[in-house]
């Protein structure tokens, strides 16, 4: 009779004798992985992002680089307003694409508002959008008309 071949019925019960503990075996350690991770998925809500957008983010930031490489402020208040606004937004911007430490941070928690017109903060100024545009984030995009 065809399919009652004892060669391969022998060859099959070997197969499954040999290699069956190894497949199960196998597929318990991979069951047991899965149930953890889905178990701690299951325990952790996932994660909100805290603050505004990053497009949002840069948005404003290339809004501020304009109005601070236009036209000089009419009054030292206002142009002092105007960089210390740049100044909280460039640090917002390496918080949301994370940068550590930026060079910025320094300088504006030791003089505030009033050493935003200091050489060397604006030297950190300089530094700290160079390790934003590492991260990818061009401030100055090609072809934009300053």
């Amino acid at each position: 009779m065809p399919g009652n071949d004892p060669v391969v019925t022998g060859i099959a019960v070997f197969l499954a004798i040999t290699f069956g503990p190894v497949v199960l075996v196998g597929l318990l350690v991979h069951l047991s992985r899965l149930v953890r991770r889905a178990a701690a998925r299951r325990g952790r809500p996932a994660p909100r992002p805290t603050g505004p957008p990053l497009e949002r983010l840069v948005a404003d930031l290339r809004r501020l680089d304009r109005l601070r490489r236009g036209p000089q402020q009419a009054t030292r208040v206002r142009r002092l307003a105007l960089l210390a606004a740049y100044d909280d937004v460039l640090l917002d911007v390496c918080r949301a694409v994370g940068v550590e430490n930026p060079p910025l941070r320094a300088h504006v928690e030791a003089g505030g508002t009033q050493g935003a017109l200091d050489a060397d903060r604006e030297f950190a100024r300089m530094r700290t959008e160079a390790a934003i545009e590492t991260t990818g984030v061009r401030i100055d995009p090609p072809g934009h008309a300053a």
